[in-house]
Order: structure tokens, then sequence, then C-alpha cells
């Protein structure tokens, strides 16, 4: 996938994190990767246009549209350097042709200066979201994805035309060093790492990175209280009190 680790040691890199992993059950993400119809499929995927305005969720769904919304976050460094823009290019979009309506699909499509950025999403509102590991891992393998169907996602244009008309996958392979996000809000981090040790937490994100050669971070957004945006209203519209992430360190 770089010029230190082909697909095939990406693949079996991640395989034997999964096997080694034994606090948090990742089988079925297991399952995914080894699923040969997620690689080998060739179906022509129209994804349909996603509805951004005039939504129900107060969740994870409204967190996304609320995000996309918004065009561009803006990834705060805590002072070590200059902050970053990215602006948002697409949303949901998925990374495997077969017929399977739950295929897997990236939540968040952008461009940092150029770079491109890809981006899953957590967020905690009542119940909380998946463990931040399988969160990382979920990720990964979507990347992965990314490099065994990008010239079928292209040839059948898998995307939504929603800001860019002529976007392509091959980008994303072309830069060879996006950045992979894993973004989650306040909440959702407090809860996990009451629970979970962060430092190791975050020792085992960078060894997951250099293992593969990948720019890999998780990232930390405001809560949102879309309950409240909401109302008595039946639809609403999400929008960001803050655009501000910052890197979890």
């Amino acid at each position: 996938m770089t010029s230190l680790v082909t697909k095939e040691e990406y693949k079996e890199r991640l395989l034997m994190f999964i096997s080694y992993c034994k606090s948090v059950n990742l089988d079925n993400l297991k399952d995914m990767l080894e699923d040969a119809s997620n690689v080998k499929g060739d179906y022509e995927s129209n994804p349909s246009k996603p509805t951004l305005n005039n939504i129900k969720s107060t969740g994870e769904t409204a967190f996304q549209r609320a995000i996309f919304n918004n065009k561009e976050v803006v990834i705060d460094y805590n002072g070590l350097k200059e902050n970053d823009r990215i602006k948002w290019l697409d949303i949901e979009l998925p990374v495997v042709l077969n017929n399977n309506p739950r295929r897997p699909c990236i939540d968040l499509i952008g461009a940092l200066d150029g770079i491109p950025v890809i981006c899953e999403l957590k967020y905690a509102e009542n119940s909380n979201s998946d463990h931040p590991i399988y969160g990382v891992v979920e990720l990964l393998i979507y990347y992965y994805f990314i490099h065994c169907n990008y010239e079928k996602l292209d040839k059948y244009s898998v995307h939504h035309s929603l800001v860019l008309k002529d976007f392509k996958w091959s980008t994303i392979i072309n830069n060879g060093f996006p950045k992979i996000m894993l973004t989650a809000n306040t909440k959702y981090w407090n809860y996990w790492f009451g629970r979970e040790n962060k430092a190791e937490f975050l020792k085992t994100v960078l060894n997951l990175a250099k293992m593969l050669d990948v720019n890999l971070a998780c990232y930390e957004a405001n809560d949102e209280n879309f309950n409240e945006q909401k109302g008595d209203m039946e639809h609403y519209t999400p929008i960001l009190t803050s655009n501000i992430w910052k890197r979890i360190v």
C-alpha cells in the first residue's frame, strides 16, 4: 500500500493484530476483512444522495450531517503547530462493490491542503458507541478496501457530487499517505478513558500506524445537544456549535 507495506502485508498484519487483541471483540471485523466479496465484487453501486437536512436523528447520524453541513473543521494541535483546516468533499460512501445493502461505508472524505482525508465517526449520546480500538481497526479495514477497489469505485463513479463533480478515489491511492482519522465527541472519549488506560490506547494506535505505515490519529470534537436543537420538531437540520477538533494526545 506504500513502498514499505504491500496490500498483502497490510492485511496479514491487521489480521495478526486482531488475533492478538483480547480486550475487544473484533470477530465481525475479522470476518469482514476476510470476506472475499468485499475485494472481488464488481457490483455497480450508485449510492443514493444522503439527506443532509430535515432528519430525525439526534445521534451519530446527526453528528455526521452537522459536520458535513459545516463544510470544514479546524484541527487544534494545542499550540504544538499551526492549526490545520479540513474541507469536506463527500459523505457516507461505500468502499466495496457487492449488493449487500449494509456494505461498509466511509463516514466522511475530505482534503487538507491537497492531502486526502478519510474519517470514521463515533458518537456517544445516551448510550456509548463502539470501543475506540474497534473504531480504529474498522477504519483501517476501510482504507484497505479502498486500495483493493479504487479502480472499480472510479469506474462506476461511486460518489455523490456534493462538492466535487468528478471525485476520484485514485486521488487517495496516489497520495500514498492520506490522513486517516477516528473522531468522536468529548462524552465518548470521557466514557472510554474512564474504563481504559488512555496511554495504552494511544500506544496501540501509534504501534498500528507504524506497523501499517499509515498516517493515523484520533481526535476529539465538542459535544452537541442535538435533542435541544430538534426540540419538538419531527425533522430538523443539525448544526455544529464548534468546528474545532483536538488531537488526542
